[in-house]
């Protein structure tokens, strides 16, 4: 018999001859794919040509970039591999980790940070972050609660146990100078740059506009930013988070033009995209001006001390400060896409007059999303 003729490869299987010629061996790479334990006896007829099914463990089915050899449990769906999120519900292990629907929360424990009050707990999405403050001690104004004011009112977490909070002046109503927060409430205000009477924001600080369409002029303090650095899920088209908006300069400066300002700032370097993708159905930035804000004032924000009572100059009394109610933004990415999302929150036209937003509840989705900004 011609040795060549017997040694031959079939399918994907590479059939070897042994030493005698008249048998045949399938290397099998440590695993039986036939789950047969073992190969055919040789009968004395001639060879035995052995065709074992193709080893499928090493390759990339559904073109998702994995495969079980490199942690695929389920290389039929290609939403499915070790780079997607746990898609609450569904009944399935989208990340491959072993576990179904399993919780996300983790902001539960005695310290979270800025992002774990978002519920930003996976890191393979996260890629880095950072707190970005210019003014003397406005790192008071950011941090994560689990309720900001009384137990009782409207500003529970929308997810977990707690929400993260950045705002232009300290969350604790007691850290404020007592000049520009007397009586437990914040109007007028807190202006970080504060260091005598005269030595205010106004005359000193020269803050950068964060708008993403350009500076208008205005003057620009005690600016507050959360910048997020993500790399999307592979089986994520769009991501929402959740929001409160709340100001001291209702309903003084209602309708004045300019206005303390809560921006989303998304950067996306695949597309060239930059802008903020939180507003309303006018495309007006969330500020008291805005259509989301409350007035009169609805929602029960007690204990934050924007829910004051001011006395005016003919010794009427009106409430100091409102809300949005709680809001939700949706946007549009691409999986696996890299991008950057900034929360970012300043005074305009004067250092005091204070703002806060609480964010909470930032979720993935693998679902087409409806951009922008709704009540929820």
């Amino acid at each position: 018999m011609n040795r060549a003729l017997a040694c031959l490869l079939v399918g994907l299987a590479t059939v070897a001859c042994s030493p005698n010629d008249d048998s045949t061996t399938v290397p099998d790479y440590g695993r039986d794919v036939l789950d047969e334990g073992t190969l055919p006896a040789d009968d004395g007829s001639g060879p035995v040509e052995v065709v074992e099914a193709p080893d499928m463990f090493g390759l990339d089915l559904d073109l998702d970039g994995y495969s079980p050899a490199t942690g695929d449990c389920d290389d039929t769906e290609p939403r499915i591999n070790p780079t997607a999120f746990e898609v609450p519900g569904n009944l399935r292990d989208d990340d491959c980790d072993g576990a179904v629907d399993e919780d996300e929360s983790c902001d539960c424990h005695a310290d979270p940070n800025l992002p774990d009050g978002l519920d930003l707990c996976d890191s393979r999405f996260l890629v880095s972050w950072d707190e970005v403050c210019f003014a003397p001690g406005c790192g008071s104004g950011a941090g994560t609660l689990t309720r900001f004011g009384d137990p009782g009112n409207d500003l529970g977490p929308r997810f977990g146990c707690a929400y993260t909070l950045l705002g232009t002046a300290p969350l604790d109503i007691a850290l404020c100078n007592p000049e520009y927060c007397p009586d437990g409430r914040r109007q007028v205000g807190t202006d970080y740059y504060m260091s005598g009477l005269f030595n205010t924001c106004e005359t000193e600080a020269h803050e950068a506009d964060p708008s993403p369409s350009g500076s208008d002029g205005a003057l620009i303090c005690d600016t507050h930013q959360l910048v997020l650095n993500f790399r999307a899920p592979r089986n994520a088209v769009g991501f929402s988070f959740d929001f409160v908006y709340l100001s001291t300069e209702y309903p003084e400066w209602v309708d004045e033009g300019y206005n303390d300002t809560f921006y989303a700032i998304i950067d996306r370097p695949a597309t060239g995209e930059r802008q903020n993708i939180s507003f309303d159905e006018g495309d007006h930035e969330i500020e008291i001006d805005n259509a989301f804000f409350e007035d009169p004032p609805v929602t029960n924000i007690a204990g934050t001390g924007y829910d004051g009572m001011c006395t005016n100059e003919d010794f009427s009394r009106t409430v100091c400060g409102s809300s949005t109610g709680w809001l939700r933004t949706s946007w549009e990415i691409a999986p696996g896409e890299e991008f950057t999302l900034t929360f970012s929150i300043h005074d305009e036209g004067d250092g005091i007059y204070d703002s806060t937003v609480i964010i909470d509840n930032f979720q993935w989705s693998p679902d087409p999303v409806d951009p922008g900004t709704i009540i929820i």
